[in-house]
């Protein structure tokens, strides 16, 4: 080896080991994010082929026709869902259409109670209280067209307890959700 090639390595080995540093963390990062990354790529596009727009610039997608369906028909305007929810016929009509889908599944009701009506800003919620009686396949199949329904109604609790047989006695509670439509007067 020349004087001249040793000068050469002498100077240029830092760089050298800088740039064989860069290609295994080059190499490493290739082997271990690559796979990571284009996970996280075919979920964005996943997500921007349902319809969700993940960027700022973009428009939101317009709803569904069901949700367009579902909103209206479990919206009030701001002051009759007020007005509605304080005299109480909100509560009766969910009292109503609770015990008319388990008269449909051969639940006798015993008894309702109204529940506590929450006005919100945005919605009310109206609660109610069901005693029941009657087989639990027939309160499965109560539960399975409240699940359905086209009202924004969600069971709270439940219990069941032995009853004169082959019937239990069923306490169930529910509370409906009521949004408020903003007023359109601009």
């Amino acid at each position: 080896m020349t004087a001249r090639a040793a000068g050469l390595i002498r100077r240029s080995w830092l760089p050298a080991a800088a740039l064989l540093a860069f290609l295994a963390f080059a190499a490493i990062h290739a082997a271990a994010f690559r796979p990571l990354r284009e996970r996280y790529q075919s979920g964005m596009r996943r997500a921007v082929e349902l319809g969700m727009p993940l960027d700022g610039g973009s428009a939101p997608a317009a709803a569904s026709p069901h949700i367009l369906d579902l909103l209206a028909a479990n919206s009030l305007d701001a002051a009759a869902a007020e007005e509605r929810g304080t005299s109480g016929v909100l509560t009766a009509g969910l009292l109503d259409e609770t015990a008319r889908l388990a008269a449909r599944h051969r639940l006798e009701v015993r008894a309702t109670e109204q529940g506590l009506v929450t006005q919100l800003p945005s919605s009310v919620q109206v609660r109610a209280h069901l005693r029941l009686r009657g087989r639990y396949a027939s309160f499965v199949g109560l539960l399975g067209d409240l699940a359905r329904s086209n009202r924004l109604i969600a069971v709270d609790r439940f219990a069941i307890r032995a009853g004169p047989s082959p019937s239990q006695d069923i306490d169930l509670w529910a509370t409906q959700l009521i949004l408020k439509r903003p007023r359109s007067g601009r």
